[in-house]
Order: C-alpha cells, then structure tokens, then sequence
C-alpha cells in the first residue's frame, strides 16, 4: 500500500480540546492505513510545510498554493468552500471537499430552534424575564406556515423532513431542483424565487457564498414577502443585505429575523444588528454540539479511506460553481 501524506492544520492537543477543530489522538485512532499523518504545530508556518504533502486538512492561502507540489485533496474544516475560490485554486485541479455532510442534521435543526423562537416570541419573552415582567405575548402557529427554503441541498432537504413534521406546508428554489420530496409542496429553480418569497410568510436561507449568491436578498424581495414574516440565514453572510433587513424589522414589515451568521464575523459592536429586538443572533455556531469534534474526526476519517481506495468523496466542491 503506498503512504499518503498528510498534513492536519487545524487541531488542538488533548489538553485544549474544542468542539470545532480536531483532536490529534483521537484522529490517530481513526485513520486508515497508509496515511502518514503530520500536525502543524503552533507557531509553525503552513508555507515551510507544504512540500511533498498530498492531502491536506484546512485551507491554504492563495500566496502559499505554489509551495504545495504534491497536494491533490484539501480536505475544509467547514461547511462553507468560499475561503478556497480564487483563481488559482479554481485551475489547479485539487480536489476539495467540506465537512457539510457531518452537520447536516445539527445546522437544520437550528434553522428550525431560531424560527420557532421568533414565531413564539421566545427571544421577547427572555426580555421580559430579566426585567421580572409578566406579560404574555402572542405568537404563532407553527403548523400550516407557508415556510420558503432558499437552497435545497442537504440542509434544506434537513429543514424540511423536520418542517413537515409540525405540518408546515414547504416550498423550495434550488439552482438544481430534482428529486422533490412528496411532502415538498413545489420545488423551482432560481427564476421562481420572486414567487418563493411572495408566498412564504416564513422563509429559511441555506445558500453558499458566491459571487452569485452576494446580497441576492435585496430590499426589493423583501418587499414581496407578507407582512409579518419571519427570516432566518444558516447559509452564509453577505447574502442578505443587512441595511435592508434592518430597515425592514423597524418598519415592521417582517416579524423577525434570526441570523446565525452576518456579513462580517465576529459582528462589530456598532452593528445595528446588535439592538433590534426582532433580530434574534447566534455566533455562527448552528453546527456546533458536544459531539462535534467527533463527527468531524469520523468524516475525515472516512474520506481518507474512501480517498486511498479512489472512490468517490463526501463533501465534494465544484470549485467553478463553489459549492
């Protein structure tokens, strides 16, 4: 069996374990046989170590891809191949491939714990707690919301096995919409998503960050949905436009937003987002639980296996189209 080199650029020791990176025992454990398997340790710089390296666990700058003369796999730490799409990349032929497929289930299930709260007025609900005020808020129903989702691939797929459930009537736009599912009442291409965003009075955004998808949701479809909707972003930032979100909360045309990630990250303190009370934020943590580290390990694991065998990856990126 021949070795394959591999270079593990995101970890932790044991002593400082977290549950979005690797852990360097646990993954010794689990790879297949054949990998020489190598942690860039702190302080060390990925350039000076690159040489010779055919898979590669993290993303590599632009300014340091010319260093890697045996790379052929790079292997995110994340959902999202934005980090990886510059011209060079794109033309160079490597293989990339994200963990999405190992969060699947925990990102839709936040999806659906962010709507949930708005529509029940939970995050309002938390005000008036820390003030001691007893004060019932109406809310509402969840069964039979018109919930839109915006990208239909494995999360939004995700999203709406879980929606259906609470008997929620679901529509979808995909840029590759095939195999609708029976309990999907429409699935469309992306020329349908004006009438997506006209009839959902709930809407869930699950799209990857490309030049494409930058501020696709734009005051003007905002403006189409029903007053008092509610939106949700799980995706990335930056597609969303972020005044026009703000402009429409304060003027009550949407009931409220749940962001799990914003434009720019960590969100600066003078953001506006910060003080809305119908914007409800989590810190770009929809896939993280305690179990994270470990479904992160298991995937890679698996991938290098699949990899050694030369059947196909999970997870794997078109780098032209970015996701």
């Amino acid at each position: 069996m021949r070795t394959v080199k591999t270079l593990v650029t995101v970890w932790q020791p044991s002593t400082r374990k977290r549950d979005d990176v690797l852990a360097d025992d646990e993954l010794q454990a689990a790879v297949p046989a054949g990998v020489e398997l190598h942690f860039l340790e702190p302080g060390q710089k990925l350039s000076e170590h690159l040489a010779g390296v055919e898979v590669l666990y993290g993303p590599v700058p632009e300014k340091d891809l010319a260093k890697a003369d045996s790379l052929r796999w790079i292997q995110l730490n994340s959902t999202g191949a934005d980090a990886m799409l510059y011209d060079a990349f794109i033309k160079s032929g490597i293989k990339l491939t994200t963990l999405g497929g190992a969060i699947t289930d925990t990102v839709a299930e936040h999806a659906l714990v962010l709507l949930f709260a708005l529509a029940r007025n939970v995050h309002l609900q938390r005000d008036l707690q820390r003030e001691k005020t007893w004060r019932p808020l109406t809310g509402t129903e969840i069964g039979g919301m018109k919930l839109g989702i915006l990208g239909f691939g494995r999360i939004g797929r995700a999203i709406a096995a879980r929606a259906h459930g609470f008997g929620m009537e679901i529509l979808a736009v995909d840029a590759n919409p095939v195999n609708k599912p029976d309990f999907v009442r429409a699935l469309w291409g992306l020329d349908r998503v004006p009438d997506l965003f006209r009839q959902s009075n709930a809407l869930i955004c699950v799209v990857p960050k490309t030049p494409a998808t930058s501020r696709m949701i734009s005051a003007e479809q905002l403006a189409l949905m029903p007053r008092g909707s509610f939106i949700v972003n799980v995706g990335r930032g930056g597609v969303i436009d972020e005044g026009a979100l703000v402009a429409a909360v304060r003027s009550g045309h949407l009931g409220g937003v749940g962001l799990d990630v914003t434009e720019v990250e960590p969100l600066p303190a003078d953001s506006p987002l910060w003080n809305e009370p119908n914007i409800l934020l989590t810190a770009h943590s929809a896939g993280f639980t305690k179990n994270l580290r470990e479904k992160k390990t298991r995937w890679f694991a698996d991938n290098l296996a699949r990899y050694i065998r030369g059947e196909p990856l999970q997870g794997l990126v078109d780098p032209a189209r970015g996701y």
